[in-house]
């Protein structure tokens, strides 16, 4: 069985080797990551506009490592942050219509290059795999749940 845990997180590894920011000129791959977080986080919370923590919570990213990334995408007119008047501590962020518009590339190049991928599959196969994968990661949660609140109790 120890072999077979070192092939999964090989070929688990293989998928953070993947230069998904190559579809993207000019951006990197958490620059990707972050305008998508952005509109899709936007989306869901409707007129209320995100702030820099929500942001790096919701990406499960340091707030330092997304406060860099938002100026770089600040820099190339795709967001926008502004500090809050009522409590300064607090900075929003919003895609600006260039970001959105850049969203909506992304999403669209995303979903181009999925259905490529996905056509090299037998539809079977990958329903199977999606399925395994869903198990797995719930079996992931529940453990690392279990994990964490044994490192509490000590």
């Amino acid at each position: 069985m120890e072999e077979t845990y070192r092939q999964f997180f090989r070929a688990m590894d293989q998928f953070h080797k993947l230069n998904i920011g190559a579809l993207f000129s000019d951006l990197t791959k958490f620059d990707c990551v972050t305008v998508l977080s952005i509109g899709h986080f936007s989306q869901k919370k409707g007129d209320t506009p995100l702030t820099v923590s929500e942001v790096a919570e919701r990406m499960h990213a340091k707030s330092s490592a997304v406060s860099r990334t938002l100026k770089n995408l600040e820099d190339k007119g795709f967001i926008v942050r502004t500090v809050n008047k009522s409590d300064r501590r607090n900075t929003y962020v919003e895609l600006t219509e260039a970001g959105k518009a850049e969203c909506s590339r992304m999403e669209q190049r995303m979903e181009e290059f999925a259905k490529k991928v996905f056509s090299r599959m037998n539809e079977a196969d990958l329903c199977k795999l999606i399925a395994y994968l869903n198990q797995l990661f719930q079996a992931a949660s529940e453990e690392l749940e279990i994990q964490k609140s044994k490192m509490n109790e000590k």
